[in-house]
């Protein structure tokens, strides 16, 4: 059968026809999806730059806890400077580049060293989504709905080659070269250091933490325990307690009770020459001394584990200002 040029121009119409209008609804389709694509690349593109900021430049973050009253209290918010120490090429990992190293009573952020890893993955995702929503979002929560600290904000107190001891929760500090301890008030001074640390005990809590420290020692050694000094060492009214006063009196007494005991004796040295700071580490403290988790628990930090500085407190606006 001859196919004449006329249907042959028919066919060749019909099928340009349909192939314009499948174009049509195609372009039609793109045209509508359009706008949600360039909202969504927009948003995709925001996300990344705000991630790209708070990992290699500055980070915001929001204060958990007291450790750092009267300097910083729960919920204010500052810039940390994230590259003066040298950025991490992702976060939890490597640093691209030293910059400087921590100065003694620089405000430093860095990783809480007594946090229990959930695995690398979910590390990785809690710090980009607590960067990525301005330090509003932590999906890293405890059995009770609290949200675990993966990060601390403390002040770096003792230096590389420092001995630093603590007595009723007073600090001395030998830094290298000095011949004896001095009062943390005497080394401020010296070394023109602001004082920024407020204490929340009494002597009377002392009392009481010494008494308590007695019964655990007199328990531990099966020798009965009176009256009097049980109720001494009723629990402060706060709740809070020294636990470096109370261990440091509880090896103390026992190291009388038992003189021979190597162990004891070795305990009790430890809490008597307090910490040396090997070259290299920060011991951090918290301004707010007596109700501050940090280093007199967990011990010296690296100075490559410091993530960044905190230099200015931006929420709440009638605190803004420079840190010191």
């Amino acid at each position: 059968m001859k196919i004449t040029s006329e249907r042959l121009v028919l066919w060749t119409e019909a099928g340009l026809t349909r192939r314009k209008a499948k174009k049509r609804i195609v372009q039609e389709k793109n045209r509508q999806k359009g706008p949600i694509r360039e909202w969504i690349e927009a948003i995709l593109w925001a996300v990344m730059i705000v991630f790209l900021i708070n990992q290699f430049i500055f980070q915001l973050y929001q204060i958990p806890s007291s450790s750092m009253e009267d300097t910083l209290l729960i919920k204010d918010r500052v810039f940390v400077n994230k590259a003066i120490f040298g950025p991490e090429l992702y976060p939890g990992g490597p640093k691209i580049f030293d910059a400087v190293r921590p100065s003694r009573d620089d405000i430093i952020i860095f990783q809480n060293p007594e946090y229990v890893s959930r695995g690398p993955v979910f590390d990785v995702m809690n710090r980009v989504i607590y960067m990525i929503t301005l330090s509003l979002v932590n999906i890293d929560k405890d059995e009770q709905g609290n949200p675990r600290a993966q990060l601390y904000v403390k002040r770096a107190l003792g230096y590389g080659g420092d001995t630093i001891s603590f007595e009723q929760g007073d600090i001395s500090i030998q830094p290298a070269g000095y011949e004896q301890a001095v009062t943390e008030e005497l080394f401020r001074s010296e070394a023109n250091l602001p004082v920024h640390h407020k204490r929340l005990f009494t002597e009377d809590d002392y009392t009481a933490f010494t008494a308590y420290a007695q019964v655990q020692a007199y328990t531990k050694e099966n020798i009965q325990i009176s009256s009097q000094l049980q109720q001494q060492a009723a629990p402060a009214g706060s709740g809070l307690r020294d636990y470096l006063h109370i261990y440091k009196s509880f090896y103390d007494l026992r190291a009388k009770i038992s003189p021979h005991d190597p162990t004891v004796r070795s305990e009790l040295a430890r809490y008597d020459n307090g910490f040396y700071i090997p070259e290299g580490y920060i011991l951090p403290i918290g301004d707010n001394r007596d109700n501050s988790g940090d280093g007199r628990y967990f011990g010296p930090v690296a100075e490559s584990e410091m993530l960044g500085k905190a230099y200015f407190r931006f929420w709440p606006l009638n605190r803004i200002g420079l840190l010191h």
